[in-house]
C-alpha cells in the first residue's frame, strides 16, 4: 500500500473520529461542519476555496498520468 494511501485513510479516518468525539461529548454545534458553515457565512471565501480544492482534487486527468493503463 502506497504512502499516500495510509495518509489519506489516516486523515479521513481521524477527521471521522474527531466529529463523532466532539458531537457525543459536547453538541453537534461544535462539529467541523457546523464550524465551516458558520464561517462560510461570515467569509464568503470559505466555499469558494473548498471548491477551488475539490476541483483541484477531483479534475480530470490523462490516464497514463495517474496509472491506468
Amino acid at each position: 500500500m502506497s504512502k499516500t494511501l495510509i495518509f489519506i485513510i489516516f486523515m479521513v479516518t481521524s477527521i471521522v473520529i474527531f466529529d463523532f468525539y466532539i458531537i457525543a461529548a459536547e453538541s453537534a454545534q461544535e462539529s467541523i461542519s457546523a464550524y465551516i458553515i458558520r464561517w462560510s457565512k461570515e467569509y464568503a471565501s470559505i466555499p469558494f476555496l473548498i471548491g477551488f480544492v475539490c476541483g483541484h482534487l477531483f479534475w480530470r486527468m490523462s490516464d497514463k498520468r495517474v496509472g491506468l493503463k
